[in-house]
């Protein structure tokens, strides 16, 4: 025990932030705006990793050759090849497991952290050593970084942090209840997580949207226990010139990204229900009952963003699942207008 504590209190946070950029001014405008969050934190002991996914504009990629030269807790690592955010983490990851770093805060490069992220997290996985998973809520801001009226925000959205504020998950095994009450646990840029847990269980590679909730799912499932931190919710950018978010429309728009959205997720999914069967936690029938579900309550949530095409498929995906577990199920998720 002393060991650990003396690991987490004086170990180097690791900030892992994947980027790219295709020249557009703003990347480096948000970029310097997430770092200058790291730069302020109260806690200075933190170091950052920052990922570039193959940027295809050669300038840029020269400022963050300059940036590491400057600072002397940035390091820089170039990918090859474009493989997503996800996998963009996990080399960041990397290097912080080999560079002894305990735990990890993933920051996206147009996102803000809060100032007391760092101290907040070390005192949590200080005072309760089982915790692996310690999450926040977030902000919605724009290009500006003015706070966006809800009024303003996706329904999905407003859902994650209304269910994030009003009922959070705090403990073992919340994978369930994220798959079958919730969307998701929370974004990226607002989650930390042992580095030890971020090693044996890595984002998926192939996946270039949604593969956070594929990987909180699998924190979970494994047995990690998790917290919540409402005192340090971070900034999440969402441009308001485009549909969404940047990242729906790269995906094709608002129906191609719940599509992808249940098909990463989904297998997300049936590696936790894979995982948790293995420690004995469910069996086959708790299996085939939280996937059913599942496609109801992200079917319930789309439904209000208007993608009514992508909820009657997955409706349809959940009476393939069990039949029996669908009309078990059906009447807790609003959708007789569908069915």
């Amino acid at each position: 025990m002393k060991q650990y504590n003396e690991c987490i209190e004086k170990g180097t946070a690791a900030f892992v932030i994947p980027f790219w950029s295709d020249g557009k001014p703003h990347r480096l405008k948000y970029l310097n705006q997430a770092l200058e969050s790291i730069f302020g934190q109260t806690d200075k002991n933190c170091k950052i990793y920052l990922v570039d996914d193959a940027s295809t504009y050669e300038p840029d990629k020269g400022y963050l050759k300059d940036l590491e030269e400057k600072y002397n807790n940035i390091k820089v690592i170039f990918s090859e090849f474009s493989t997503g955010p996800g996998d963009a983490r996990n080399k960041g990851i990397m290097e912080a497991y080999k560079e002894q770093c305990p735990f990890v805060c993933f920051l996206d490069s147009d996102d803000i952290s809060a100032i007391k992220r760092v101290e907040e997290v070390r005192y949590a996985f200080l005072k309760d050593p089982e915790a692996a998973v310690a999450y926040s809520s977030f902000k919605v801001i724009d290009e500006d970084n003015f706070d966006v009226p809800d009024s303003k925000l996706l329904e999905g959205i407003r859902i994650i942090i209304s269910d994030i504020e009003s009922r959070p998950l705090y403990g073992y095994d919340t994978w369930i209840e994220m798959a079958v009450e919730r969307d998701t646990l929370t974004i990226p840029s607002a989650l930390n997580v042992k580095t030890s847990l971020s090693v044996k269980y890595p984002f998926p590679r192939d996946a270039r949207f949604h593969e956070d909730t594929h990987t909180w799912l699998r924190y979970s499932a494994s047995g990690a226990k998790i917290v919540y931190l409402p005192q340090i919710p971070s900034k999440y950018r969402i441009p308001q010139k485009v549909e969404g978010s940047e990242s729906r429309e790269r995906a094709g728009g608002i129906e191609a990204f719940n599509r992808l959205r249940v098909k990463i997720i989904m297998q997300g999914l049936i590696e936790a229900i894979k995982m948790a069967k293995e420690r004995g936690v469910i069996d086959n029938n708790k299996g085939l009952e939280i996937m059913t579900r599942y496609c109801l309550n992200v079917a319930a949530m789309i439904k209000n963003e208007g993608t009514i095409n992508v909820a009657r498929e997955l409706i349809e995906q959940a009476k393939s699942i069990s039949n029996e577990k669908f009309y078990a199920f059906k009447d807790k998720y609003c959708l007789e207008d569908l069915i």
